[in-house]
């Protein structure tokens, strides 16, 4: 279960390809609706589920993070030289602190939408995660100003994400095609390590 200087437990497995698999879902619908979607009512129902899913990252950072804290024993890298040592904590890093600072930008931006304001929209469309419970707004509504703010810091953490992960995909790939040192092996949910 924890994990130990050669393997990755099975809840740090867990949250790495859970919050995977959200983070990339919700970059492919984030795009999706940004771009290409013309459907008002569809763009309401897109954009709650990726506010409910949001939620669930940011939820699942908070455990990860205290997982970690918890479980500080990490498999030992293998060698590497000093630029991809710097690079690979760079990018460790890079990814969990976005991994707050997306879904709490996206958070404060929806809040000073005026999209959120019953005075200015007659729909109000409130910050639901899955329906079953609001998220209490920590910006007043219709504050067009910080909501740009909050949405250009969004935008950008996603283009950011994106970098990163696919540096951290790529290295991986490269531990696992060229190296060959059982990097990608000990964080796969069925890979073993010799």
């Amino acid at each position: 279960m924890k994990n130990t200087h050669i393997r990755w437990g099975w809840p740090a497995k867990a949250f790495h390809w859970i919050m995977a698999v959200l983070i990339i879902g919700m970059a492919v619908v984030g795009t999706y609706m940004a771009n290409f979607l013309d459907d008002m009512f569809l763009q309401i129902e897109l954009t709650q589920r990726h506010k409910s899913f949001g939620f669930v990252v940011f939820a699942l950072a908070v455990l990860r993070v205290l997982w970690r804290w918890a479980n500080p024993v990490t498999p030992a890298l293998p060698v590497l030289s000093a630029w991809e040592r710097w690079a690979a904590h760079l990018t460790h890093y890079g990814l969990y602190v976005l991994m707050f600072v997306m879904p709490v930008s996206g958070w404060l931006m929806a809040s000073a939408s005026p999209l959120n304001d019953e005075n200015a929209y007659p729909m109000q469309i409130k910050n639901m995660v899955f329906g079953v419970f609001e998220l209490p707004d920590p910006i007043a509504p219709s504050d067009k100003g910080l909501e740009a703010v909050f949405h250009t810091i969004h935008a950008y953490s996603s283009y950011l994400m994106a970098g990163l992960l696919l540096l951290h995909v790529g290295a991986a790939l490269k531990h696992h095609f060229v190296d060959r040192d059982g990097v990608l092996r000990r964080m796969l949910p069925w890979g073993r390590v010799e």
